[in-house]
């Protein structure tokens, strides 16, 4: 894991305040490049989404979250196209928020 991701990733997880280079975790709320990639609501759920952006960097963000927030699930790319995989099943992420 990056150090990016254990600083500012991690504050988002804790629900705190961060901000490094191109990634930034406000009030429940983490953007890349400006783009909101997850968000944690009032009772704690996590929801992700690639914001349109199927890069490493967006994918590896993803997954800081899922293992930083101790979640059961991972993002990867099959066929061009970023996946995600939980409860074991995988299916294609498109441009929405995805409950993990």
């Amino acid at each position: 894991m990056r150090q990016i991701e254990k600083q500012v990733v991690g504050a988002f997880v804790r629900g705190e305040y961060a901000r490094k280079d191109n990634t930034e975790s406000v009030g429940g709320h983490l953007y890349l490049h400006g783009n909101e990639i997850a968000y944690r609501d009032d009772a704690g759920n996590i929801e992700i989404t690639h914001a349109g952006w199927h890069s490493r960097t967006t994918r590896s963000r993803l997954n800081a979250v899922l293992q930083l927030a101790e979640k059961k699930a991972r993002v990867f790319i099959k066929d061009w196209t970023m996946h995600i995989e939980r409860d074991g099943k995988v299916e294609p992420m498109y441009n929405e928020f995805y409950k993990v």
